[in-house]
């Protein structure tokens, strides 16, 4: 697949990945959307790309955004996220939709720096 922004610093996560897929690989480990930060990171997180070659490095382990593929998903940030590891997921998921309604963006094509 063609992935132009692949390895970028500045490669986002989308919205809607992030409110749909996240979420669900979220489930699949037995975490709700009420699961803090820190407590994906092993289990969703790093887990995604452990067996994956880098694109900056071309070690084996790969961050998180450079496991998820397609213009729907990722692309080049269009904003930074600041957040702490202690925020549930679910709200900073509901808080991303609620800016993608309220400034009119598609969350498909709107990508968050994390």
């Amino acid at each position: 697949a063609n992935e132009p922004y692949l390895g970028h610093e500045f490669r986002g996560v989308s919205v809607d990945y992030l409110a749909t897929k996240l979420l669900d690989e979220m489930q699949y480990v037995g975490l709700s959307r009420e699961a803090k930060v820190y407590e994906i990171e092993t289990e969703v997180i790093r887990r995604k790309g452990e067996n994956l070659v880098c694109p900056r490095d071309g070690k084996k382990g790969a961050a998180y955004i450079d496991c998820i593929y397609g213009p729907d998903n990722a692309s080049l940030s269009t904003f930074m996220l600041s957040y702490t590891w202690g925020y549930r997921v679910g709200d900073i998921v509901d808080t991303l939709q609620q800016f993608c309604q309220e400034k009119k963006l598609d969350p498909k094509r709107t990508y968050a720096w994390v």
